[in-house]
C-alpha cells in the first residue's frame, strides 16, 4: 500500500509540474538609439526596441535609472560614457536574453 501511495504521488507531482512550464520561443534583445542635439547634454535619447519573441522589458540607462516601456526615451543630463542594457522576457520570464551598448553624451561647452 505504501509503494502505491508514494507512486501516485509522484505521478500527481510530475502532472502538476509539466503544466507549470511554458514552451516558449527563446528571446533575443536587440535596439537602436536616436538622440537630439548629436548627443549632447542635455541630450533627450529615443530608444526603438528590435527584440523578438520577448513579452516584457527591463531598460538599464547607466546611471540607475530604469524602465519597463517598450520604446522609451530617456533625457541625459551630465556629460559621460553610459553603459545602456535591454533585457528581454519570454511571458513567463523564465528566458530572457540582454543586449548591451554604450553610449557617449558629450558636454555641450566641448
Amino acid at each position: 500500500m505504501n509503494l502505491f501511495r508514494n507512486n501516485l504521488i509522484l505521478l500527481f507531482t510530475a502532472l502538476a509540474l509539466s503544466g507549470c512550464y511554458k514552451n516558449e520561443p527563446i528571446p533575443t534583445a536587440n535596439f537602436t538609439y536616436s538622440g537630439n542635439n548629436d548627443f549632447k547634454i542635455p541630450c533627450t535619447v529615443k530608444f526603438t526596441n528590435r527584440s523578438t519573441n520577448a513579452f516584457s522589458y527591463d531598460w538599464y540607462f547607466g546611471n540607475d535609472s530604469t524602465s519597463s516601456d517598450t520604446n522609451p526615451s530617456y533625457t541625459y543630463v551630465v556629460p559621460g560614457k553610459y553603459l545602456v542594457e535591454l533585457r528581454a522576457y519570454t511571458e513567463s520570464r523564465n528566458e530572457w536574453a540582454s543586449r548591451r551598448q554604450e553610449i557617449v553624451i558629450k558636454d555641450t561647452l566641448k
